[in-house]
């Protein structure tokens, strides 16, 4: 049967470019092993972000010293203390550290003061302080302080009250419970990086399919195979449709060796394991999905370009804007929200969202049914103007 023999041809075809083989299975594998180590404290409970807190205290009381000890207890934030302004202007300066905060002298008497005459502390910055972290450490800092003014205002009441309570012990009210919700019927565990990134370079690494395919089109096209098949009444459907059934199996062993990747190798470089998740079904749905996008994509590349260095940059051109688009090089929950909706343009982060939902939600098969249907729709109108073309201009 003629589909079958194109289907064998191909495969011959993809046994010599190993140099486009190599691209699609040791990029993404050593993208998956960068990122998920480099974002390892963003997601972990167990390794915690150090960020160097400057303090110098001019007011050198007992309550500076007590607002010492509250900062050096704040998870994330390492307290160091210097002994002039100088100092501390030079290191943050030369980005040394972070923050730097400065004690002002009448910090213990400001503390009660309902309109203190001056600034009881000064917040310094390095140019590489960023603006989310600065709200946090501000928001610490008012807490502490709130905390503080209560505990001068009760120690002022106790000689009237022999029942009122520590401030530590109105702190400890109230204690706040926190969980992780999944779609699924699944233990409340943290989610890692490895979760986050696992999706996000398989999706990647399954566009850039366009690579061995195009090479192998266009080396067809110049030799005459094409025109030659073409003269055998070998319909275009058939000769595209001859090359998707190889590189859908090469999109399927590219993600089974990712999760083996995410699963057994990260862990040896200190990272977490990836969790497959509970549904099987559901990771064959959108890995076939996404694989048929980006298959019928690399198809219309090749058939508009006519050269390999065109197809080559057309396809690597367009997989890093659909990659900058979509949440795969910078996630989606840091966009802003104009991005995150534009990033909805993007197939790869249809298919992206649809992994997520497998690997970080733990959702179903059927949570994942409508990006599958947007990646499917998305395939057959590549393939429709891909043969279109096809037929048009060879």
């Amino acid at each position: 049967m003629a589909l079958f023999a194109l289907i064998h041809k191909e495969l011959l075809v993809l046994r010599k470019d190993w140099h486009g083989l190599l691209v699609l299975f040791v990029m993404p594998s050593i993208f998956i092993l960068i990122m998920s180590l480099a974002m390892r404290d963003t997601f972990s409970e167990r390794h915690q972000v150090s960020i160097d807190l400057l303090i110098f205290d001019a007011d050198q009381s007992a309550m500076s010293e007590e607002l010492a000890e509250q900062l050096a207890q704040l998870d994330g934030f390492v307290l160091h203390r210097v002994e002039d302004l100088t100092t501390m202007e030079r290191r943050l300066a030369r980005d040394e550290a972070r923050f730097g905060l400065v004690v002002q002298p009448g910090f213990a008497r400001g503390l009660l003061a309902s309109a203190p005459e001056q600034a009881q502390l000064s917040l310094l910055l390095s140019p590489s302080a960023g603006a989310q972290l600065q709200s946090l450490l501000q928001l610490a800092l008012g807490d502490i302080l709130r905390a503080m003014r209560l505990e001068l205002r009760l120690e002022a009441l106790s000689w009237q009250y022999d029942d009122l309570p520590t401030a530590a012990e109105l702190r400890a009210i109230g204690s706040i419970e926190q969980r992780y919700v999944y779609q699924g019927d699944t233990p409340e565990a943290m989610p890692t990086s490895v979760q986050q990134s696992v999706p996000a370079w398989l999706v990647f690494a399954m566009f850039f399919v366009v690579i061995p395919l195009s090479t192998a089109f266009i080396i067809e096209r110049q030799q005459g195979s094409l025109l030659r098949l073409r003269v055998m009444n070998i319909s275009s459907t058939a000769l595209i449709g001859g090359k998707i059934l190889p590189y859908y199996l090469i999109n399927q062993v590219q993600m089974v060796l990712m999760v083996l990747v995410g699963i057994h190798l990260v862990p040896l470089f200190g990272g977490d394991s990836l969790q497959l998740g509970g549904s099987l079904w559901g990771l064959f749905l959108i890995s076939s999905a996404t694989s048929l996008a980006a298959i019928a994509w690399a198809l219309l590349i090749t058939t508009v370009a006519r050269t390999h260095v065109q197809a080559t940059t057309l396809g690597g051109v367009s997989n890093i804007i659909f990659a900058a688009l979509g949440g795969v090089m910078v996630p989606k929950f840091v966009m802003p929200p104009f991005m995150r909706e534009l990033a909805n343009v993007s197939p790869m982060s249809w298919g992206l969202e649809g992994f997520l939902d497998i690997f970080l939600r733990q959702g179903s098969a059927l949570s994942v049914l409508p990006k599958v249907a947007a990646l499917l729709g998305f395939a057959l109108l590549c393939l429709i103007l891909a043969s279109w073309l096809f037929s048009r201009n060879d």
